[in-house]
């Protein structure tokens, strides 16, 4: 599994000062479409945590 951290690489691209608008608007636009395909996280998160509480439940 790749994971790349967008959030790292917008940090790093608007702390350089040599970053063009051009690379600013591609990583824009990778980092929406990596949103948009995530679909509901914060929900699957939830649902995932939900899992996790219930199997450790289990286990004890």
């Amino acid at each position: 599994m790749i994971i790349v951290a967008y959030g790292t690489a917008i940090g790093q691209a608007l702390e350089n000062p040599k970053t063009t608008l051009e690379e600013l608007k591609v990583l824009r636009d990778h980092a929406a479409a990596i949103l948009e395909a995530q679909g509901d996280l914060k929900g699957a998160l939830k649902k995932l945590e939900s899992e996790i509480a219930t199997r450790e439940r289990g286990r004890k």
